[in-house]
């Protein structure tokens, strides 16, 4: 039995309400042990990781990733997108079923899940498309699917449209208990849309899409998920109407919960006045009330956590004028640096960040992870909080990046991630 010893360092663990100073056992590639304070002098340890003061924290778990592989690696193979994770302190991520061919079926969970267990690093786990070929009409085989382990269903960057469709999967959901995942945006109102609705859009000349597109969704899937009981999860929430019924849904007791993703509290609409088309997302950058109330949503339990959001995408698909460029950026690099800006802006405790990235989605999910707790597996991050850089695509792990955030300051660098105790990143052979 060998014991590896991480002392000096600031551990921040939300889920046992920790935050100071202490050290941490691993064994096995469990912890072992975790306090507060110095150790013994006289304790029997085979390594000791001096982590002057870092932040120790679990790995965080990045609930909303793209993969391109299968089907367009030349976006982003599941090498560079887990090289990419471990690099941004990502221990966990789950991927949509938008893959070429589309995870609508039992063994494309297996075939994806093994493929990435081969490669090593941060654990991926995988969405089962809600419908088959993600095309909102018939029903996807999600009892195979839960069985060969899909952590939740959801029809990808495209509603479940149909309201029949959508209260039969509900059902189906809370019977196989697994969180249903909606990108909440009415077809009908954002149809060959190009940016958010508003003053900015008309003064543009582009076409605009109703914030109004998000709630309506919304609003009826909670119609449904009253009935049904079903776990519910609004993927990437970004305007205030929204994050308003999220707050009531939440306060009637009903199974809600909610993430967003860094464009939506750092950036606005007014971005796009340069029709750089790295600011074209899904959903679209809003108004900076709906960013203000994101933040407010953050920091009062409203949305639970913090995605990536990431979505490889094609350069050449992005080098083009604003409307028919594709959207998408990558996310994956920068989750934790830019969700830090909050923290440093004095809008969310340490604590209530780490709680978003990593203890909020591994709850959702039921993800392993979220945890430094004795017992649990050692998935955990070191990092230095006031630690300064400015992001650069360049320098991306991933190999997709096109970033809204090119030459942007940010704080908060990883220099450590560690999976089932064994150090991820950097690589030992580049250590």
């Amino acid at each position: 039995m060998t014991i590896s010893r991480f002392y000096n360092a600031h551990i921040v663990d939300p889920s046992q309400s920790i935050d100071g100073i202490g050290y941490i056992d691993i064994v096995d590639g469990k912890i072992s042990d975790l306090q507060l304070g110095t150790p013994g002098k006289h304790d029997t340890v085979d390594k000791l990781t001096d982590c002057n003061g870092a932040i120790l924290a679990p790995g965080l778990v990045d609930m909303r990733v793209q993969s391109a592989d299968p089907g367009a690696e030349h976006l982003e193979s599941l090498s560079t997108l887990l090289a990419a994770a471990a690099k941004g302190g990502i221990t966990a991520l789950a991927c949509l079923p938008n893959t070429r061919p589309v995870i609508d079926e039992a063994s494309a969970i297996d075939s994806l899940c093994l493929r990435a267990s081969r490669i090593g690093g941060p654990r991926l786990s995988a969405y089962g498309a809600a419908t088959k070929g993600l095309l909102g009409a018939e029903m996807a085989e999600l009892g195979l699917m839960a069985d060969a382990g899909a952590v939740g269903f959801t029809n990808g960057t495209t509603a479940i449209a149909d309201s029949l469709t959508m209260r039969r999967l509900l059902a189906y959901a809370s019977m196989l208990d697994r969180p249903f995942i909606q990108h909440c945006e009415d077809p009908s109102l954002t149809e060959n849309g190009e940016m958010n609705e508003g003053e900015t859009s008309t003064r543009l000349g582009l076409i605009g899409m109703p914030s109004e597109a998000e709630v309506i969704i919304l609003e009826r899937d909670l119609h449904l998920v009253r009935r049904s009981g079903a776990r519910y999860h609004v993927a990437h929430i970004s305007t205030r109407a929204a994050i308003e019924s999220v707050r009531r849904a939440k306060a009637e007791g009903l199974g809600v919960t909610a993430d967003t993703a860094p464009p939506y509290f750092l950036l606005n609409e007014l971005a796009v006045s340069t029709y750089n088309t790295a600011f074209k997302l899904s959903p679209p950058l809003r108004s900076e009330d709906d960013r203000q109330a994101v933040i407010e949503g953050l920091a009062d339990g409203t949305i639970d956590a913090v995605a990536s959001d990431h979505m490889p995408v094609d350069r050449d698909a992005k080098t083009q004028p604003f409307g028919p460029a594709a959207p998408g950026a990558s996310g994956v690099d920068t989750l934790l640096a830019l969700t830090l800006t909050l923290v440093h802006q004095n809008h969310i405790s340490l604590s209530r960040a780490i709680e978003l990235l990593s203890l909020a989605p591994s709850t959702i999910l039921d993800i392993e992870g979220g945890t430094l707790m004795p017992g649990a597996t050692a998935n955990f991050i070191l990092f230095r909080l006031d630690s300064s850089w400015i992001i650069k695509g360049a320098d991306f792990a991933s190999n997709s990046r096109i970033t809204p955030f090119e030459s942007h300051p940010v704080q908060g660098v990883v220099d450590f991630t560690y999976i089932n105790g064994v150090q991820a990143y950097p690589p030992a052979e580049l250590a």
